[in-house]
């Protein structure tokens, strides 16, 4: 799924709003790229695998990988598409197993359902349906795939609900006994975390999983979102939510894992971390001692309508109070004022939130790079608000999806299993 996260959920600002799908989409190195790998497909033209007598060729294989990458917000270089190509085939198997499962059942997708689907995506990237057609078709994909992968995710979706959602109940106690170890936990040390996790049961397994760990990393360091890498990449349940974990105790962890997030400062990315049921990486995005509750911050920026670096860093060193802000950034051409508000950290991407973090209140952080360019993010206030428990209904909500996961999870496996797959 293609998506994009802004600045602060929510808000609608231009300046850190622009698709996450354009930011791998510019100029003649990027065509330049997509026409080798084109060129690299139609060389090595032929079959990458076999599911069911259904073939997956190698073009199918090389078309999703760009998609996987794009999707990511990562540059389709040559050594990206290679990274990704594994992960691509892996993803193609799984949703011929899925359309297969479909068609048992007679299950067709009307392509007005799909249309609806796509057009949802690109309001989410500002765009039109034709412009993020135009912007695939201009990083080397053809709109095609990522058709056939809407059409197996709403299949798949759709089969699950009617095998499972009629059967799990959700009873009075287990909402119950998670509000009561919330409202225990609120009174002790908690992380919010994010998750990726890629299952690796045996040794072997692990130090694969590893390097391909270290590959997903790189990957969100470059400027991957973690939520989108979590969604392509993780074998968690969390998968489907970008990997948010929400709030959690150190006694909810691995043992391997509370160490190194203890000593990680929030906000950061752990390195991969190897525990005996596979390998983790966690974005730790805020800590909370037990008697505070979440973090929050308002905050405003100051953006250069021309990309001007050197004007945002001399207004910077001139240290203007936030009262200030809006007056003097109006006075000064070529600059543009937006306050951000109160918000908490934990809705912040994780560029700004690490940013910020050592940004005295009253001040600017150093100027970060967005899709609008160059912009000043300045600290108005820092405090924590009250720590809130969630509703019934929200808990009610949050464990019915994590066991139709779970399940959905077990009826991948067990296709996985009885099918006959042929890798070339």
């Amino acid at each position: 799924m293609i998506g994009f996260r802004t600045l602060v959920s929510g808000l609608a600002l231009m300046a850190f709003s622009a698709p996450a799908i354009a930011q791998t989409a510019t100029g003649p190195a990027t065509a330049a790229t997509s026409e080798a790998a084109e060129s690299s497909t139609r060389m090595l033209g032929g079959v990458a695998a076999v599911v069911n007598d259904e073939v997956i060729s190698i073009s199918d294989v090389a078309s999703r990988a760009r998609l996987l990458l794009v999707t990511l917000g990562v540059q389709p270089s040559q050594e990206a598409l290679r990274q990704a190509l594994p992960r691509a085939l892996e993803e193609l198997i799984d949703e011929r197993l899925q359309l297969q499962k479909a068609a048992e059942y007679e299950l067709e997708i009307d392509d007005r359902e799909i249309e609806a689907s796509l057009m949802d995506i690109a309001r989410q990237n500002q765009t039109s349906l034709e412009g993020l057609y135009a912007s695939l078709v201009q990083n080397g994909v053809n709109p095609q795939t990522l058709r056939e992968q809407m059409r197996a995710e709403i299949s798949w979706r759709r089969i699950i609900n009617g095998l499972y959602g009629s059967r799990i109940r959700i009873s009075q106690l287990q909402i119950d006994s998670t509000l009561d170890r919330m409202e225990n936990d609120a009174s002790v040390e908690r992380y919010q975390l994010a998750e990726i996790f890629l299952y690796a049961p045996s040794e072997a397994d692990r130090q694969q999983m590893l390097q391909g760990a270290n590959v997903i990393l790189e990957q969100i360091r470059q400027g991957a979102r973690f939520e989108l890498a979590a969604q392509q990449y993780s074998n968690s349940p969390t998968a489907a939510v970008g990997g948010d974990l929400g709030w959690v105790s150190p006694t909810e962890l691995e043992p391997e894992v509370q160490e190194v997030i203890r000593n990680t400062e929030a906000p950061a990315l752990t390195p991969p971390i190897i525990a005996s049921d596979g390998i983790y990486i966690y974005a730790v995005r805020a800590k909370q001692d037990g008697t505070n509750g979440q973090l929050e911050v308002e905050l405003a920026q100051v953006l250069s309508e021309t990309g001007d670096l050197a004007a945002l860093e001399e207004f910077r060193a001139e240290e203007h109070s936030c009262d200030m802000l809006e007056s003097v950034a109006g006075e000064t051409e070529g600059l543009l004022y937006a306050p951000l508000g109160r918000v908490s950290t934990d809705a912040l991407m994780d560029q700004v939130s690490e940013a910020i973090r050592d940004t005295e209140v009253g001040h600017s952080a150093d100027p970060i790079d967005t899709p609008a360019g160059p912009t000043l993010i300045y600290v108005c206030d820092r405090g924590f608000a009250d720590i809130e428990i969630p509703d019934r209904e929200a808990i009610e909500d949050r464990l019915f999806n994590q066991q139709l996961s779970l399940m959905a999870q077990r009826e991948l496996r067990d296709l996985k299993r009885d099918a006959t797959i042929i890798r070339r």
